[in-house]
């Protein structure tokens, strides 16, 4: 899956002065976890979103973690990378400012990304960073795109996302990291604000979940507050 545009936004990993690489000791697992890092591994591989890693300094090992519908999740334990990378001070918009905004309107959609984080590439000079060791011989990978677990990511991702809707938010568009809400005051705009996000979305490739979006909904809940 092609990621947004590299002039737009990319992921930067800068270090700490003085800070040294770590590669974490390989950790141990069961048989049966295994296969299913295994299968993990070959469809982050497919959509390109990580890539084999050669000689990196930094080595960190996956977390893997159950999903309620059996399937597996590769996390990463970056906790060493991140402390060796400085802060992001992006500001980051306020939940309760944006709930009071999205609140009295007549209609509404929620959207939510694609595989969000993974759209974003990582720079170039710091895919080698992000490598991970995998169990037995499946070897070791580094993230071509954003993975979640990194410090910086929400900042990097919010960063993009003001970018691409910078003129719509706070008229009818409010955008908290990978949450968007389109609200519309009144209900015959609601078409022609949809078509002005998703025209945006389409000329910059943010691609969103249709599983994962709520069209048309008069009240719901977003950023974890009831609104309507």
């Amino acid at each position: 899956m092609s990621g947004l545009d590299r002039e737009l936004v990319e992921h930067r990993l800068p270090m700490i002065p003085g800070k040294t690489p770590v590669k974490q000791s390989p950790r141990r697992f069961a048989p049966e976890v295994v296969e299913k890092i295994k299968g993990e591994i070959e469809r982050l591989l497919k959509a390109k979103f990580i890539r084999t890693s050669r000689y990196p300094e930094w080595i960190s090992n996956i977390v893997p973690v159950m999903k309620k519908n059996g399937k597996l999740r590769v996390c990463i334990d970056f906790r060493d990378l991140n402390m060796a990378t400085p802060k992001d001070e992006y500001p980051m918009p306020i939940a309760e400012t944006m709930i009071d905004a999205a609140a009295g309107n007549e209609i509404m959609t929620l959207l939510d990304g694609y595989s969000g984080y993974n759209q974003i590439y990582i720079a170039a000079n710091d895919v080698s960073k992000t490598a991970f060791r995998c169990p037995g011989a499946l070897g070791v990978y580094e993230w071509v795109m954003m993975p979640f677990g990194l410090k910086n990511a929400g900042a990097t991702y919010q960063r993009a996302m003001n970018l691409i809707f910078h003129d719509l938010i706070g008229k009818f568009v409010q955008v908290y990291i990978d949450d968007i809400i389109v609200g519309s005051k009144q209900k015959e705009d609601h078409l022609n604000h949809l078509k002005l996000s998703f025209e945006r979305m389409r000329k910059h490739g943010l691609k969103m979940n249709p599983l994962k979006c709520v069209f048309g909904f008069t009240a719901g809940e977003f950023l974890g507050f009831v609104i309507h």
